[in-house]
Parts: structure tokens; C-alpha cells; sequence
């Protein structure tokens, strides 16, 4: 089979159009084409550090169902996981869709230009990563961040659309940049948040040691320990406040919920994207409801009820779906 052909196969197969005679075609090429399959296994052992250890599991266990390994022991089938063992097995006889989006990525790709890697995180669900520099990143729900091939050769640079926890090994000849829409900041070795989805109009940063420099279309501010910065991307506006507590922003990495002078229809696009649910208003007055305060135990159940016990507000719900309703009950004052 031929690079062209290959190509078009991996394509068809990314966009569910290959038919199975295609798909064992491709597998068959890759197990026969060194270059691929060395790729390929350089990549698992790469990103190997870096993916949670459930998911290596899963991922590699669904290979294991998909391939039959002839000198598999019985013993080795209830013993642990081994990641090693399998690398090789992986690069060889990984799962079609992997196959595909990685043929066609690195067959496609110009060589002389560095890679992008992409790091996605869907609604529901949370990752932490360790960057090749050692600088570990947390990424929230519905978050994504993008770096090239070449990251921490002359220098450290990444995109971010939603949120993240940033903790900074020391490098000064190779600054740390973390680009997101309209904010940029830039560290030299330090722990901070970013919060930057692309469909909200607050963008924030957030400093919990060290000194970052950050900025904006509204010009720049250094950030020390404690401080906070908000640019609001409809007003250009920047501002800069001191906190009590900066690790109070990023609780969502231990599971607690923190808002600030908040809307009600700002937290319910939190809650959308933590909990994987659409929160529906059947008031628009609800929406202008402002909270300030922590959560600690954030099952989506709790988070509502506290809302309700605080406000005239009523929730329901149904499936996939959370209904937000007037009430005019009394609040109640909740520390």
C-alpha cells in the first residue's frame, strides 16, 4: 500500500467511512512498516508518564481483548498490569482509531515543522499531566491545552482554552508561557491558576507563589502571592485584587467548588461542564442571583441544594438535565 493510499484510508477511517476490508489493510501495513510502528511505540512511551494510570489500563486492556498475544500465561492474565509488556504490543496491534489518527497524523504532518500536541479534557471529567520539563499541569473539566513537539528545547510555551493549575519548574533561561484567548502569563518558576474559557467574558489569573507577569489588551501587571487579575473581554478591562487565600481558586482540583461574587448563570455553566448536565432557567431572573462562598462536598445533588437554601431558587432534575426554578421561600443564612 502506498503513503497516499495510506493517508486516505486513515482519513476515511477518522470520519467512520472505512469499510473492515480497509481497516485490516491499514493494521496490516503498520505491522509491516517499521517506521510507523517505531513511531508509534515512541509515542506511547512518551505519553506513557503522562496518562493517568486508570486510563493506560483501560486503554491497554482493551487492546489485550482485541489481539490474541500467543505466549500469554495464564498467571500473567491475573497478575497486574504491566505497562512495559505491552508497549511494544500497542505500537503493533493498537486499536484502530489510534491506528488511524496516528498514521494519518504522522504521515500527513509537515517534518519540518514541530508537532502540536493536544491534551483534551471532556465535560465530567478532571486530568493532571507531567510536562517534559517536569512542570506538572491539573486541567479542569471541558479544558484543553496545546503544546508543541519541541517544548522546553529553546523554549516553554502552551495554549489554554478552559482551566488550569500550573506548577513551574525553575528554568530561567526558558521562561514558562501560558497563552489563553486575550491573557498571557509568563513565570519563571511558580505555582498559579488560569481560568480562560473561550465562551466566557471574564478571563483570571491567579498567583499562589512565586511572580508571574501577565498580559493583556489593557496592558500588563506582576502578580505576587495572594494576588488575582480579571480582564473582562467585553469591557478590555483589567483588574487586580489581593485574596486571603489563592488556593481557595483552585479547589477544584480536591473536588470543592469556589465562587466569587458569582452569577447564577455563571455557575451554572460550571456545572454544566463539571457534572456533564444542561442546566435550563425557566426564570431569566434567576440568572442575575450572585454567590460568594465554598462547597466542599460537590455532588451536583449538594451543590443545588445549597443554592436553593440560599436563595428563592428550585431545582429539578431529569436525566442529563437541571431545571432551575423560582421559589419564594425564605433564605436561609448558610456559612
Amino acid at each position: 500500500m502506498q503513503k497516499k493510499e495510506c493517508i486516505e484510508i486513515a482519513e476515511r477511517y477518522i470520519q467512520n467511512r472505512a469499510n473492515q476490508d480497509e481497516v485490516k489493510r491499514l493494521n496490516l501495513w503498520i505491522k509491516n512498516n517499521q517506521e510507523i510502528s517505531s513511531w508509534l511505540e515512541l509515542e506511547i512511551k512518551v505519553s506513557s508518564s503522562t496518562i493517568d494510570n486508570d486510563v493506560q489500563t483501560r486503554m491497554f486492556r482493551n487492546i489485550e481483548n482485541r489481539i490474541d498475544i500467543k505466549d500469554r500465561t495464564n498467571n500473567e492474565k491475573q497478575n497486574r498490569f504491566q505497562l512495559n509488556k505491552w508497549i511494544h504490543v500497542a505500537a503493533m496491534f493498537i486499536l484502530p482509531l489510534l491506528t488511524a489518527a496516528g498514521v494519518y497524523f504522522y504521515m500527513s504532518q509537515d517534518k519540518t515543522s514541530p508537532a502540536q500536541l493536544v491534551v483534551a479534557v471532556e465535560r465530567g471529567q478532571k486530568a493532571n499531566i507531567t510536562l517534559p520539563d517536569g512542570s506538572k499541569v491539573w486541567l479542569n473539566s471541558q479544558s484543553s491545552l496545546t503544546y508543541s513537539t519541541n517544548f522546553n528545547v529553546k523554549k516553554r510555551e502552551l495554549k489554554l482554552d478552559g482551566e488550569a493549575y500550573f506548577e513551574v519548574i525553575h528554568n530561567p533561561n526558558k521562561p514558562f508561557i501560558v497563552q489563553s484567548h486575550d491573557i498571557s502569563v509568563k513565570a519563571l518558576g511558580t505555582a498559579f491558576g488560569v481560568k480562560a474559557y473561550n465562551e466566557d467574558k471574564l478571563i483570571s489569573s491567579i498567583l499562589m507563589k512565586g511572580k508571574v507577569l501577565v498580559t493583556t489588551p489593557d496592558g500588563e501587571a506582576i502578580l505576587k502571592p495572594n494576588e488575582r487579575i480579571i480582564y473582562d473581554k467585553t469591557k478590555h478591562k483589567k483588574a487586580q485584587s489581593t485574596v486571603a487565600n489563592a488556593t481557595d481558586f483552585t479547589g477544584w482540583i480536591h473536588n470543592e467548588l469556589r465562587f466569587e461574587d458569582e452569577s447564577l448563570s455563571d455557575i451554572a455553566k460550571t456545572i454544566q461542564r463539571i457534572y456533564n448536565v444542561e442546566v435550563v432557567f425557566a426564570s431569566e431572573k434567576l440568572k442575575s442571583q450572585r454567590y460568594t462562598g465554598t462547597i466542599n462536598n460537590n455532588s451536583l445533588e449538594n451543590v443545588l441544594n445549597i443554592i436553593t437554601l440560599t436563595s428563592p431558587v428550585s431545582f429539578q432534575i431529569n436525566n442529563q438535565q437541571v431545571t432551575l426554578s423560582e421559589n419564594n421561600k425564605p433564605k436561609q443564612n448558610i456559612p
